[in-house]
């Protein structure tokens, strides 16, 4: 399953970690910016169902 997290830096690394204690996270990819939003990124995750 592939999840895109949009938002500030510190909100999307505290979902990764949230993320992480519910799925097997295979992959998190680098942050992106996002376009015409200003401070936000994309942050995007490849996890598998436990």
């Amino acid at each position: 399953m592939k999840i895109r997290l949009i938002g500030l830096s510190d909100e999307t690394a505290q979902a990764v970690e949230l993320l992480t204690q519910t799925f097997d996270v295979i992959e998190v990819s680098a942050p992106y910016p996002t376009r015409g939003t200003g401070r936000q990124i994309r942050v995007y995750l490849e996890v598998r169902l436990p």
